[in-house]
């Protein structure tokens, strides 16, 4: 296959340039390759002019090459910019690969190097790794098992009893999840930690491969590990009968919710969460119809069932709460763009900012590391890393505002009013919730009506 190879080098080192040179040389004899080229950047020079006249030599040539890195640091400093490049030559019509034996794929080296292969966090994995080979607990044990000193499983029977009697309801009783979380409760029987059991919680037991003694870590898979507390058959009656129950979603994520974040219950206390919920039915005419309902419902309700079924429509109640905000903002005092606001809300404000920004990384590392095990084509992590730069680089204007001073964060709120009063509906739902948890500290729903309380700013 035709190559072309690209590094960078020290120049501060005499014979950098040379050894890299040697190496693609080598790479192209052991792989049968035909070299083209190479292109040696000069990393104490500003910009990526051999990296430039590389790529505008392949677009002149319209020929797809095999692009030779030693590895992905080569590509640049950040994951953002290696994947970036990943992407540029792919687009181009060619396949970039890393001179390295143990990691070839520039993106699984791209993620390894957030880590370094001899950090302590990489150290721990590989620890870990090796005990989930062996079979050995690793972390909090399941409910119904405790770890010994020699790192093995074993059953708790009090504990073990009602795992019993969980999957011994789901099996043969009417009613799902929810049904048998409300008969524990009921009956007096708590978690581990003295708590109501859960909705979530529930099912995680009676889904768990551990209860019948199958182990599952790090992508392994151990059958018969340890002691079983649950009998094959009835785990097996219960998937069937959870997998009966749960309807079939070409899209289970959805659109997000507005309100996500800020909402709260006005009688427990606890915040809210969007819910979607999908019908079909035939109509008279034998026409199928479908509607899609969604809603905010009281978390409390699912996850603990301490509150009462409280539902509210999202539409009607994202409208009443923008236009409350509005009508708010309309009503508050003129103040001057320099006048210095409340210190615990700035604060809260940069803080909130650098939290959401982390969390963008973060999400961004995690889709390339499912794009690195082949889970995402590179035209899908090509439109996934679109909308991450955009967020970063958003994220990175409001924290330039917000550490700038006192009017960078009177600044920061100005803007977002401004986005919601003219430019609201051009918005992606995104950049709608930034601007509403800019302006909004909270939203209380009590008896389906909301309370709106501002950000002081």
């Amino acid at each position: 296959m035709r190559s072309i190879g690209y590094f960078t080098f020290d120049p501060a080192k005499p014979d950098s340039q040379a050894a890299l040179t040697r190496a693609y040389g080598d790479f192209c004899v052991r792989g049968g390759h035909i070299a083209t080229g190479c292109f040696a950047e000069d990393a104490s020079i500003e910009g990526h002019p051999k990296w430039d006249e590389m790529v505008q030599t392949i677009e002149d040539s319209r020929l797809g090459y095999l692009v030779v890195v030693p590895s992905a640091s080569h590509l640049g400093p950040t994951l953002h910019e290696k994947v970036k490049r990943v992407l540029d030559l792919d687009a181009l019509s060619c396949q970039t690969v890393c001179d390295d034996a143990e990691y070839p794929d520039p993106l699984q080296n791209a993620v390894r190097a957030q880590s370094g292969p001899n950090s302590r966090s990489e150290r721990i994995r590989e620890g870990m790794r090796a005990k989930a080979a062996k079979g050995l607990g690793l972390g909090k044990p399941p409910f119904g098992y405790k770890i010994i000193y020699d790192g093995t499983f074993h059953v708790v029977e009090p504990e073990a009893v009602v795992v019993r009697l969980m999957y011994d309801r789901y099996a043969t009783e009417d009613g799902g999840v929810r049904a048998v979380a409300s008969w524990l409760n009921d009956s007096g029987h708590r978690t581990r930690r003295g708590q109501r059991w859960s909705m979530v919680t529930v099912r995680d037991i009676l889904r768990n491969t551990a209860y019948i003694g199958t182990y599952r870590r790090f992508g392994l898979r151990l059958p018969a590990s340890y002691e079983a507390i649950v009998d094959r058959n009835v785990y097996r009656q219960v998937q069937e009968k959870m997998q009966g129950r749960s309807p079939v979603r070409r899209n289970p994520k959805g659109e997000p919710f507005l309100l996500s974040g800020i909402i709260y219950c006005g009688h427990c206390g606890q915040r809210m969460m969007g819910v979607t919920r999908r019908q079909s039915w035939r109509r008279k005419d034998g026409q199928r119809a479908r509607a899609e309902y969604r809603y905010y419902q009281c978390q409390s309700r699912v996850n603990r069932n301490q509150c009462e079924y409280r539902t509210v429509n999202a539409p009607e109640l994202e409208a009443s709460v923008l236009d409350q905000v509005k009508r708010g903002l309309a009503d508050a005092p003129e103040q001057p763009l320099t006048e210095a606001p409340d210190t615990q809300r700035a604060d809260e404000v940069r803080q909130e900012i650098k939290t959401r920004a982390a969390a963008v990384r973060r999400r961004y590392q995690t889709i390339v590391e499912r794009a690195a095990t082949g889970a995402l084509t590179m035209a899908q992590l090509r439109a996934v890393t679109v909308e991450a730069e955009a967020a970063m680089r958003a994220k990175q204007d409001q924290l330039a505002l917000a550490e700038s001073g006192a009017a960078g964060v009177r600044q920061l709120a100005e803007s977002s009013r401004d986005r919601l009063a003219y430019l609201w509906e051009d918005l992606a739902i995104g950049e709608q919730q930034e601007v509403l948890r800019t302006l909004v500290a909270k939203v209380t729903v009590k008896d389906r009506l909301p309370q709106v309380e501002l950000a002081s700013s």
